[in-house]
């Protein structure tokens, strides 16, 4: 009898023990299925996409500017900008107060909030695409990416912890939240990788913040004690460019382009428009006027490319890459080493 109790305890000894072993291949398999369901999770995510178009966004890797826009209430309620340079590692945050407003010379004012509504009533469908050209156009500056959230009041940083590998894990609710409110020209994976790297950096670049409310604003009285705050726009240009010698890359940096833009359209203010554009690459604007002769389309004359062809990417960046291209100078008087004709093709 004796005998058989030892056996028996002996043979619990080796399921415990065999249980022990076993125990890091359990957890192991229950961890993959784990992140296979979270995959799974993920992948079925779908971000919209179909809003604004690609030609509208930059393709330039220099400097990387990304928009977040939030909307909350059928209003936007907060716009902040990210500008990045891996080469110089430096990052700039723009913020932008959306109840100021934006006064020009025969277009209806409002304020930016109601950016996606003007928008939507002269085109419907097309709110989130105004907006994102129209901040493109009022701040000079080309985006890489768009990332636009309803129903939320949130801001790049609350943001960035909702796509934080810790939220994609083990934040359940996380998808439910986002899933059919975010609208974005990446797709949920470059998106999320996207996030994670702007996160993994911010420790390590220079960062500074530009807040437009604190420098770029000027008051202007309605009527009686109504006043309002409006954009400045040579403000904001004058300070945005202390920040570009920081982020403009080296390859740039070294070539010290002169540019010149010429209007040869029938639309007036185009040179100005697009040399400031180009100006807010990092590139610098030696001349804008206008041509002495109209153009039907618009040109790049670049001389001799050797020494500027990082600088020719940027311009081609800004004005796209099926603009014409010759290697010569226009028939009226220039000295810059690039010399960018605007066309009638862009009054279309």
């Amino acid at each position: 009898m004796p005998t058989a109790k030892k056996r028996k305890t002996k043979n619990r000894d080796n399921i415990g023990k065999g249980l022990l072993r076993s125990l890091p291949y359990i957890l192991l398999i229950c961890a993959s299925l784990f992140v296979i369901y979270r995959i799974v999770v993920l992948v079925s995510f779908k971000v919209d996409c179909s809003h604004v178009p690609q030609e509208m966004l930059s393709n330039d890797n220099g400097v990387i500017s990304d928009i977040f826009i939030f909307e909350s209430a059928g209003k936007i309620s907060n716009i902040e900008i990210l500008i990045y340079s891996n080469d110089k590692q430096n990052m700039l945050k723009l913020a932008i107060p959306t109840g100021i407003y934006v006064s020009e010379e025969g277009v209806d004012e409002f304020p930016l909030s109601s950016l996606e509504s003007v928008g939507e009533f002269l085109s419907y469908g097309s709110g989130k695409e105004y907006t994102v050209q129209y901040m493109s156009d009022l701040l000079g500056i080309k985006f890489d990416s768009y990332v636009w959230l309803e129903d939320s009041n949130e801001s790049i940083d609350e943001f960035r912890k909702d796509l934080s590998v810790w939220s994609i894990l083990f934040d359940f609710e996380y998808s439910e939240e986002l899933q059919g409110h975010i609208y974005s020209n990446l797709p949920i994976i470059n998106l999320i990788t996207q996030i994670n790297y702007i996160s993994s950096v911010m420790g390590e670049y220079e960062y500074e913040e530009l807040d437009i409310s604190l420098c770029c604003l000027k008051e202007v009285v309605i009527s009686g004690e109504d006043k309002r705050q409006d954009f400045d726009k040579s403000a904001f240009d004058s300070e945005f460019g202390k920040y570009m010698d920081d982020l403009v890359s080296r390859d740039v940096e070294k070539e010290r382009v002169n540019i010149e833009v010429y209007n040869a359209s029938d639309v007036s203010g185009l040179a100005s428009k697009y040399a400031r554009k180009i100006r807010h690459t990092g590139c610098r604007i030696l001349r804008f006027d206008n041509a002495p002769n109209m153009y039907e389309s618009t040109v790049i004359f670049i001389p001799e490319l050797l020494g500027y062809e990082h600088s020719l990417g940027l311009v081609r960046d800004v004005m796209g890459e099926d603009v014409e291209l010759r290697y010569e100078r226009p028939q009226f008087i220039t000295t810059g080493d690039i010399v960018v004709v605007l066309g009638k093709d862009l009054s279309e």
